[in-house]
Protein backbone atom coordinates (compact mmCIF):
# COMPACT_ATOMS: atom_id res chain seq x y z
CA UNK A 1 0.00 0.00 0.00
CA UNK A 2 1.13 3.40 -0.96
CA UNK A 3 0.38 6.44 1.97
CA UNK A 4 1.08 9.90 0.92
CA UNK A 5 3.95 11.22 2.73
CA UNK A 6 2.40 14.54 3.80
CA UNK A 7 -0.15 13.05 5.50
CA UNK A 8 2.90 11.02 7.93
CA UNK A 9 4.25 15.04 8.45
CA UNK A 10 7.15 13.85 7.07
CA UNK A 11 9.38 16.26 4.95
CA UNK A 12 10.77 15.03 1.64
CA UNK A 13 13.80 16.50 -0.11
CA UNK A 14 13.38 14.49 -3.10
CA UNK A 15 12.54 15.59 -6.85
CA UNK A 16 9.59 12.15 -6.84
CA UNK A 17 6.14 12.91 -5.73
CA UNK A 18 5.08 12.88 -2.64
CA UNK A 19 3.12 9.63 -3.16
CA UNK A 20 6.48 8.16 -4.25
CA UNK A 21 8.62 6.33 -1.81
CA UNK A 22 11.52 8.84 -1.58
CA UNK A 23 11.28 8.19 2.55
CA UNK A 24 13.45 9.77 4.68
CA UNK A 25 15.32 13.19 4.84
CA UNK A 26 17.81 13.33 7.96
CA UNK A 27 19.25 15.70 9.44
CA UNK A 28 23.44 16.51 9.56
CA UNK A 29 25.52 19.04 10.23
CA UNK A 30 26.26 19.26 7.02
CA UNK A 31 22.93 19.23 5.17
CA UNK A 32 20.12 16.70 4.89
CA UNK A 33 20.94 13.07 3.92
CA UNK A 34 18.71 12.26 1.54
CA UNK A 35 17.65 8.37 1.44
CA UNK A 36 15.87 8.36 -1.55
CA UNK A 37 14.02 4.83 -3.29
CA UNK A 38 13.38 5.98 -7.04
CA UNK A 39 10.96 2.66 -7.75
CA UNK A 40 8.99 0.68 -5.07
CA UNK A 41 10.54 -2.47 -5.33
CA UNK A 42 14.43 -0.86 -5.78
CA UNK A 43 17.01 -0.17 -3.54
CA UNK A 44 18.35 3.30 -3.39
CA UNK A 45 20.82 3.63 -5.51
CA UNK A 46 22.77 6.94 -3.78
CA UNK A 47 23.28 8.37 -0.46
CA UNK A 48 24.28 12.43 -0.87
CA UNK A 49 25.68 14.46 1.68
CA UNK A 50 26.75 12.27 4.71
CA UNK A 51 28.52 14.28 7.28
CA UNK A 52 32.49 14.09 7.19
CA UNK A 53 32.30 14.01 11.24
CA UNK A 54 29.63 13.55 13.76
CA UNK A 55 30.76 12.43 17.61
CA UNK A 56 31.19 8.98 18.15
CA UNK A 57 30.62 7.51 14.42
CA UNK A 58 33.02 6.56 11.76
CA UNK A 59 31.90 8.02 8.27
CA UNK A 60 31.88 3.86 7.34
CA UNK A 61 29.62 3.49 10.56
CA UNK A 62 27.13 6.24 9.12
CA UNK A 63 27.43 4.68 5.83
CA UNK A 64 26.72 1.35 7.18
CA UNK A 65 23.80 2.20 9.20
CA UNK A 66 21.80 4.12 6.11
CA UNK A 67 22.30 1.02 3.38
CA UNK A 68 20.65 -0.82 6.35
CA UNK A 69 18.19 1.99 6.42
CA UNK A 70 17.60 1.66 2.61
CA UNK A 71 17.38 -2.38 2.85
CA UNK A 72 14.65 -1.67 5.10
CA UNK A 73 12.73 0.33 3.67
CA UNK A 74 12.55 -2.07 0.34
CA UNK A 75 12.09 -5.65 2.13
CA UNK A 76 9.16 -4.40 4.02
CA UNK A 77 5.44 -2.83 3.61
CA UNK A 78 5.75 0.97 3.10
CA UNK A 79 4.17 1.53 6.06
CA UNK A 80 6.77 -0.57 8.24
CA UNK A 81 9.42 0.58 6.13
CA UNK A 82 8.56 4.32 7.04
CA UNK A 83 8.67 3.22 11.12
CA UNK A 84 11.66 0.92 10.89
CA UNK A 85 13.69 3.88 9.14
CA UNK A 86 12.81 6.91 11.39
CA UNK A 87 13.47 4.65 14.10
CA UNK A 88 17.33 3.39 12.56
CA UNK A 89 17.44 7.80 11.84
CA UNK A 90 16.85 8.36 15.85
CA UNK A 91 19.36 5.49 16.49
CA UNK A 92 22.30 6.70 14.82
CA UNK A 93 21.54 10.36 16.04
CA UNK A 94 20.03 12.30 13.31
CA UNK A 95 16.69 14.40 14.11
CA UNK A 96 14.14 13.76 11.51
CA UNK A 97 13.69 16.56 9.69
CA UNK A 98 10.12 18.10 9.12
CA UNK A 99 8.21 15.69 11.96
CA UNK A 100 6.06 18.98 12.87
CA UNK A 101 5.24 20.20 8.85
CA UNK A 102 5.58 18.91 5.66
CA UNK A 103 6.72 20.78 2.62
CA UNK A 104 3.35 21.92 1.47
CA UNK A 105 2.42 23.17 5.24
CA UNK A 106 5.12 25.34 5.02
CA UNK A 107 5.92 28.61 6.50
CA UNK A 108 3.82 28.01 9.80
CA UNK A 109 5.45 31.54 11.83
CA UNK A 110 7.01 34.61 10.77
CA UNK A 111 10.58 34.63 8.45
CA UNK A 112 12.99 36.89 9.49
CA UNK A 113 14.98 38.88 6.61
CA UNK A 114 18.50 40.11 8.14
CA UNK A 115 19.21 43.16 6.46
CA UNK A 116 23.54 43.44 7.39
CA UNK A 117 23.27 47.32 6.95
CA UNK A 118 21.79 49.82 9.23
CA UNK A 119 17.75 50.83 8.69
CA UNK A 120 17.27 53.54 5.85
CA UNK A 121 19.78 52.35 3.48
CA UNK A 122 19.40 51.63 0.03
CA UNK A 123 19.61 47.77 1.21
CA UNK A 124 17.46 48.30 4.13
CA UNK A 125 14.72 50.09 1.90
CA UNK A 126 14.85 46.93 -1.18
CA UNK A 127 14.44 44.38 1.90
CA UNK A 128 11.51 46.19 3.14
CA UNK A 129 9.47 46.81 0.07
CA UNK A 130 10.22 42.82 -0.90
CA UNK A 131 9.79 41.83 2.73
CA UNK A 132 5.78 43.33 2.61
CA UNK A 133 5.12 41.28 -0.13
CA UNK A 134 6.77 37.86 0.68
CA UNK A 135 4.17 37.93 3.34
CA UNK A 136 1.29 38.36 1.13
CA UNK A 137 2.68 35.26 -1.05
CA UNK A 138 3.33 33.27 2.03
CA UNK A 139 0.38 34.39 4.40
CA UNK A 140 3.26 34.85 7.37
CA UNK A 141 5.10 38.01 8.06
CA UNK A 142 8.59 38.63 6.79
CA UNK A 143 10.17 41.08 9.45
CA UNK A 144 13.41 42.87 8.52
CA UNK A 145 16.03 42.81 11.23
CA UNK A 146 19.11 45.17 10.83
CA UNK A 147 22.33 43.63 11.89
CA UNK A 148 24.84 46.11 10.86
CA UNK A 149 28.64 45.97 11.37
CA UNK A 150 32.04 44.56 10.39
CA UNK A 151 31.06 45.51 6.68
CA UNK A 152 27.96 43.47 6.36
CA UNK A 153 30.10 40.38 8.03
CA UNK A 154 27.96 40.20 11.71
CA UNK A 155 24.37 39.80 9.46
CA UNK A 156 25.79 37.46 6.94
CA UNK A 157 26.86 35.10 9.50
CA UNK A 158 24.02 35.38 11.46
CA UNK A 159 22.06 33.90 8.44
CA UNK A 160 25.06 31.50 7.89
CA UNK A 161 24.65 30.01 11.72
CA UNK A 162 21.26 29.58 11.64
CA UNK A 163 19.24 26.77 11.31
CA UNK A 164 18.30 25.43 7.26
CA UNK A 165 14.30 25.90 7.83
CA UNK A 166 13.65 28.52 5.66
CA UNK A 167 12.72 31.36 8.66
CA UNK A 168 16.31 33.40 8.42
CA UNK A 169 16.93 34.97 5.46
CA UNK A 170 19.48 37.13 4.03
CA UNK A 171 19.46 40.10 1.67
CA UNK A 172 22.86 41.89 0.70
CA UNK A 173 24.40 43.82 -2.25
CA UNK A 174 27.73 43.32 -3.54
CA UNK A 175 29.45 44.12 -0.74
CA UNK A 176 28.56 40.65 0.31
CA UNK A 177 31.12 39.19 -2.21
CA UNK A 178 33.47 42.09 -1.32
CA UNK A 179 33.68 41.41 2.77
CA UNK A 180 34.72 37.77 1.62
CA UNK A 181 37.68 38.85 -0.23
CA UNK A 182 38.69 41.85 2.14
CA UNK A 183 39.00 40.04 5.68
CA UNK A 184 41.15 37.78 6.26
CA UNK A 185 39.02 35.62 8.86
CA UNK A 186 35.62 35.26 7.26
CA UNK A 187 33.23 33.40 9.95
CA UNK A 188 31.78 31.76 6.89
CA UNK A 189 32.21 30.16 3.64
CA UNK A 190 30.60 32.32 1.06
CA UNK A 191 29.62 29.23 -1.08
CA UNK A 192 29.19 26.25 0.72
CA UNK A 193 27.24 28.49 3.98
CA UNK A 194 24.40 29.88 1.82
CA UNK A 195 21.81 28.91 -0.32
CA UNK A 196 20.92 31.34 -3.09
CA UNK A 197 16.83 32.22 -2.87
CA UNK A 198 16.83 34.88 -5.89
CA UNK A 199 18.53 38.28 -7.51
CA UNK A 200 16.21 41.00 -6.77
CA UNK A 201 17.82 43.86 -9.03
CA UNK A 202 20.65 45.57 -9.79
CA UNK A 203 22.17 48.92 -9.35
CA UNK A 204 22.89 51.55 -11.83
CA UNK A 205 25.94 52.74 -11.01
CA UNK A 206 27.48 56.36 -13.10
CA UNK A 207 30.77 57.63 -13.19
CA UNK A 208 30.24 61.06 -12.23
CA UNK A 209 32.42 64.08 -11.75
CA UNK A 210 32.64 67.61 -10.09
CA UNK A 211 31.39 70.39 -12.26
CA UNK A 212 34.86 72.18 -12.67
CA UNK A 213 36.29 68.85 -14.00
CA UNK A 214 37.86 69.67 -17.15
CA UNK A 215 35.95 66.10 -19.11
CA UNK A 216 32.56 65.48 -20.44
CA UNK A 217 33.23 62.08 -21.33
CA UNK A 218 35.25 59.19 -19.90
CA UNK A 219 37.70 59.43 -22.78
CA UNK A 220 38.80 63.68 -21.78
CA UNK A 221 38.51 61.96 -18.12
CA UNK A 222 41.72 59.15 -18.62
CA UNK A 223 43.55 61.65 -20.88
CA UNK A 224 43.29 64.51 -17.78
CA UNK A 225 44.41 61.31 -15.07
CA UNK A 226 47.23 60.53 -17.46
CA UNK A 227 48.13 64.00 -17.64
CA UNK A 228 48.04 64.50 -13.84
CA UNK A 229 49.36 61.09 -12.16
CA UNK A 230 47.83 60.59 -8.62
CA UNK A 231 46.53 64.58 -8.98
CA UNK A 232 42.99 63.17 -9.63
CA UNK A 233 40.90 62.15 -6.84
CA UNK A 234 37.88 60.33 -6.43
CA UNK A 235 35.48 59.13 -3.55
CA UNK A 236 33.66 56.00 -2.67
CA UNK A 237 31.61 54.79 0.33
CA UNK A 238 34.46 52.96 1.86
CA UNK A 239 37.47 50.80 1.05
CA UNK A 240 36.52 47.47 -0.66
CA UNK A 241 32.91 49.42 -1.79
CA UNK A 242 31.83 48.90 -5.63
CA UNK A 243 32.92 52.22 -6.28
CA UNK A 244 36.06 51.89 -4.57
CA UNK A 245 36.73 48.10 -6.57
CA UNK A 246 35.30 50.16 -9.90
CA UNK A 247 37.76 53.23 -9.64
CA UNK A 248 40.65 50.48 -9.33
CA UNK A 249 39.83 48.70 -12.35
CA UNK A 250 39.54 51.53 -13.83
CA UNK A 251 43.00 52.46 -12.91
CA UNK A 252 44.35 49.28 -13.49
CA UNK A 253 43.15 48.39 -16.84
CA UNK A 254 43.68 52.26 -18.47
CA UNK A 255 47.05 52.95 -16.98
CA UNK A 256 46.19 55.49 -14.66
CA UNK A 257 46.83 56.71 -11.06
CA UNK A 258 43.95 58.15 -9.48
CA UNK A 259 43.96 59.32 -5.46
CA UNK A 260 41.40 57.74 -3.52
CA UNK A 261 39.27 59.81 -0.68
CA UNK A 262 36.96 56.88 0.97
CA UNK A 263 33.87 58.51 2.87
CA UNK A 264 31.45 56.84 5.20
CA UNK A 265 28.32 57.04 2.79
CA UNK A 266 27.28 58.38 -0.49
CA UNK A 267 25.99 61.53 0.79
CA UNK A 268 28.87 62.86 2.39
CA UNK A 269 30.99 62.18 -0.68
CA UNK A 270 28.42 64.01 -3.01
CA UNK A 271 28.31 66.64 -0.54
CA UNK A 272 32.51 67.29 -1.28
CA UNK A 273 32.34 66.58 -4.96
CA UNK A 274 29.59 69.75 -5.46
CA UNK A 275 32.03 71.55 -3.37
CA UNK A 276 35.14 70.40 -5.59
CA UNK A 277 36.66 68.54 -2.31
CA UNK A 278 36.71 65.40 -4.18
CA UNK A 279 36.60 65.31 -8.12
CA UNK A 280 34.81 62.71 -9.23
CA UNK A 281 33.45 59.41 -7.87
CA UNK A 282 31.42 55.74 -9.11
CA UNK A 283 27.81 56.40 -7.09
CA UNK A 284 24.40 55.58 -7.91
CA UNK A 285 22.41 57.46 -10.90
CA UNK A 286 19.40 58.49 -7.82
CA UNK A 287 22.67 59.84 -5.85
CA UNK A 288 23.67 61.46 -8.21
CA UNK A 289 20.46 63.12 -10.44
CA UNK A 290 19.83 65.76 -8.28
CA UNK A 291 22.82 67.11 -8.49
CA UNK A 292 23.31 66.80 -12.30
CA UNK A 293 20.47 69.10 -12.14
CA UNK A 294 21.50 71.71 -11.14
CA UNK A 295 24.31 71.75 -12.41
CA UNK A 296 26.91 71.34 -10.17
CA UNK A 297 27.62 67.36 -11.07
CA UNK A 298 28.09 66.01 -14.41
CA UNK A 299 28.05 62.29 -15.36
CA UNK A 300 30.48 61.19 -18.02
CA UNK A 301 30.13 57.38 -18.32
CA UNK A 302 27.54 54.94 -17.01
CA UNK A 303 28.03 51.27 -16.45
CA UNK A 304 26.16 48.14 -17.88
CA UNK A 305 25.06 47.27 -21.40
CA UNK A 306 22.55 49.87 -21.94
CA UNK A 307 22.06 53.96 -21.81
CA UNK A 308 19.86 54.57 -18.76
CA UNK A 309 17.12 57.10 -20.25
CA UNK A 310 17.59 59.30 -17.25
CA UNK A 311 20.56 60.26 -19.47
CA UNK A 312 20.25 59.28 -22.45
CA UNK A 313 23.49 61.05 -24.03
CA UNK A 314 25.64 59.68 -21.85
CA UNK A 315 27.13 57.01 -23.30
CA UNK A 316 28.24 53.43 -21.60
CA UNK A 317 31.42 52.59 -20.36
CA UNK A 318 31.75 49.78 -23.22
CA UNK A 319 30.86 52.51 -25.96
CA UNK A 320 33.62 54.08 -24.74
CA UNK A 321 36.01 51.28 -25.32
CA UNK A 322 36.18 50.41 -21.29
CA UNK A 323 35.58 46.75 -20.67
CA UNK A 324 34.83 44.64 -17.41
CA UNK A 325 32.47 47.35 -16.59
CA UNK A 326 29.48 45.34 -18.27
CA UNK A 327 27.63 44.18 -15.26
CA UNK A 328 26.24 46.28 -12.48
CA UNK A 329 26.14 46.70 -8.96
CA UNK A 330 23.08 43.36 -7.97
CA UNK A 331 21.60 43.08 -5.17
CA UNK A 332 20.03 39.23 -3.88
CA UNK A 333 18.17 37.41 -1.15
CA UNK A 334 20.07 33.90 0.73
CA UNK A 335 19.07 31.18 2.80
CA UNK A 336 21.58 28.64 5.10
CA UNK A 337 22.54 25.93 3.04
CA UNK A 338 20.71 22.91 3.54
CA UNK A 339 17.50 24.39 3.56
CA UNK A 340 14.97 21.87 1.42
CA UNK A 341 14.47 22.51 -1.87
CA UNK A 342 10.33 22.66 -1.48
CA UNK A 343 10.92 25.60 1.14
CA UNK A 344 13.59 27.28 -1.34
CA UNK A 345 11.30 27.12 -4.67
CA UNK A 346 8.26 28.45 -2.17
CA UNK A 347 11.32 31.80 -1.07
CA UNK A 348 12.49 32.01 -4.75
CA UNK A 349 8.60 32.21 -5.74
CA UNK A 350 7.99 34.82 -2.94
CA UNK A 351 10.93 36.91 -3.62
CA UNK A 352 10.37 36.76 -7.58
CA UNK A 353 6.35 37.97 -6.56
CA UNK A 354 7.51 40.92 -4.71
CA UNK A 355 9.97 42.12 -6.57
CA UNK A 356 7.31 42.01 -10.11
CA UNK A 357 4.72 44.18 -7.74
CA UNK A 358 4.71 47.59 -9.91
CA UNK A 359 5.05 49.91 -6.17
CA UNK A 360 8.10 47.76 -5.54
CA UNK A 361 9.24 48.32 -8.80
CA UNK A 362 8.40 52.11 -8.70
CA UNK A 363 10.12 51.97 -5.43
CA UNK A 364 13.29 50.62 -7.26
CA UNK A 365 13.15 52.95 -10.18
CA UNK A 366 13.33 55.82 -7.91
CA UNK A 367 16.50 54.82 -6.02
CA UNK A 368 18.21 54.20 -9.19
CA UNK A 369 17.88 50.24 -9.32
CA UNK A 370 16.36 48.04 -12.14
CA UNK A 371 14.05 45.14 -11.20
CA UNK A 372 15.39 41.82 -12.08
CA UNK A 373 13.46 39.13 -10.11
CA UNK A 374 15.86 36.04 -11.26
CA UNK A 375 15.99 32.80 -9.44
CA UNK A 376 18.85 31.11 -7.52
CA UNK A 377 20.81 29.92 -10.56
CA UNK A 378 21.37 33.27 -11.84
CA UNK A 379 22.18 34.87 -8.68
CA UNK A 380 24.84 31.89 -7.92
CA UNK A 381 26.80 32.54 -11.21
CA UNK A 382 26.00 36.66 -10.69
CA UNK A 383 28.13 35.78 -7.11
CA UNK A 384 30.52 33.57 -8.37
CA UNK A 385 31.42 35.96 -11.20
CA UNK A 386 31.92 39.29 -9.34
CA UNK A 387 34.27 36.86 -6.72
CA UNK A 388 36.39 35.75 -9.72
CA UNK A 389 36.68 39.61 -11.02
CA UNK A 390 37.46 41.52 -7.58
CA UNK A 391 39.35 38.15 -6.29
CA UNK A 392 42.05 38.89 -8.97
CA UNK A 393 42.33 42.33 -8.32
CA UNK A 394 42.49 42.64 -4.35
CA UNK A 395 44.97 40.09 -4.40
CA UNK A 396 46.90 42.40 -7.00
CA UNK A 397 46.47 45.52 -5.11
CA UNK A 398 46.69 43.97 -1.65
CA UNK A 399 43.70 45.71 -0.55
CA UNK A 400 42.79 44.66 2.47
CA UNK A 401 40.19 45.34 5.60
CA UNK A 402 42.40 43.71 8.49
Amino acid sequence: MRMPLASMKLLVNCSKPMWSPCVATLAAPTGPVIVCSDDFFRPATSISSVPTMLPGLSRASIHQQLRRLVNMFTRRSFHSRMVAGLATATAIGHPVLGLAQDAGAWPQRPIRLIVPTVAGGGVDNIGRAIAEKMAVRLGQPVIVDNKPGAATLLGNDIVAKAPPDGYTLLINFSSFVMSALLYKKVPYDLFKDFAPVALTNYGLMVFAASANVPANNMKEFIALAKAKPGAVSYGSTGTGSAGHMYAELLSRDNGVKLLHVPYKGSGPMMIDMIGGQVQTGFTTLADAMPHVKTGKVRILGVLGTERMPSVPDVPTFAETGLKGFEQPAFWGVYAPAGTPDPILAKLTDAVIFAVRQPDVQTKMAATGLKPAGLGPRELASTLRRDYDTYEKLVKELNITMD
